[in-house]
């Protein structure tokens, strides 16, 4: 006989104005910190209290932030597990009005069989500011985890006054040994991170970030500025090491801001 697998379901919708809440609900295992701190920004810090995600999960984050300045971030890797069933379903939309978001969650970690379906959208409008990091790590070299077999899709889409500036995806499915052996997608290395940079700030942080990436000798990372924004793509063979990069970037640029939480 069938059973029906326990699955985990939440909701996070969220609005600020003047770096204070005027909205804030929490449902299921979505739940979020608003701790302390000395900067004039506000720092939040999402947490899943499934301790990870797997097939049939679903979450949903909507966040509206007018005149604030604040980071987001998680309170740990969030672990894509092997599942039976369909794949887990995240959905995040955020609008921004007049504000600055460093949107720095903890790495993805996705595991042998997992599945995942994740969308992420982004609106600016009115001199906004966004910077954007995520990491996926396609196993831990730590733990000697491969992965053989994959059902992802994550897209990625950001708009200015409501028009689209970028768009990217991927899109995997069965096998990854082709991918990791491929010099133009893996070249054997395991962990990957995107830094997308909008606004007016990016004439801030150009000359200081091309220092920066030329600095960084031990892996892959490099940049590009088109099109009103900054791109930052590193790979790396081991998670700590892309960590460390990390931490190195974003304690130049957003010094005292970037989350404790985020910090190695």
């Amino acid at each position: 006989m069938d059973k029906l697998l326990q699955r985990s379901k939440g909701e996070i919708n969220i609005e600020l104005l003047d770096n204070n809440f005027k909205k804030f609900f929490q449902s299921g295992c979505c739940k979020i910190l608003n701790p302390n701190n000395y900067n004039h920004n506000k720092e939040l810090i999402l947490i899943n209290t499934a301790g990870g995600i797997t097939c049939n999960d679903s979450i949903e984050i909507n966040a509206t932030i007018h005149n604030s300045e604040l980071s987001i971030c998680t309170q740990a890797a969030e672990k894509i597990y092997a599942g039976i069933g369909d794949p887990a379903k995240v959905n995040i939309n955020i609008n921004l009005n007049n504000s600055t978001l460093y949107w720095l969650p903890k790495e993805l970690i996705l595991f042998d069989n997992s599945k995942l379906r994740r969308n992420i959208n982004v609106n600016l409008l009115d001199n906004s500011n966004l910077i954007f990091c995520e990491t996926s790590i396609f196993g831990r070299k730590a733990m000697s985890e491969k992965i053989k077999n994959i059902s992802l899709s994550d897209q990625w889409k950001i708009n200015v006054n409501s028009s689209l500036k970028h768009f990217e995806a991927i899109n995997m499915q069965g096998s990854m040994i082709d991918n990791y052996k491929n010099n133009y997608t893996f070249d054997n290395q395991s962990s990957l991170s995107t830094i997308i940079i909008f606004g007016e700030i990016i004439h801030q942080f150009e000359s200081e970030l091309r220092k920066i990436i030329e600095n960084i000798v031990n892996h892959y990372c490099g940049m590009t500025k088109f099109d009103d924004k900054i791109i930052i793509r590193c790979i790396a063979n081991d998670n700590y090491d892309l960590k460390k990069t990390l931490n190195f970037i974003m304690k130049n640029i957003i010094h005292d801001k970037l989350p404790k939480s985020w910090d190695l």
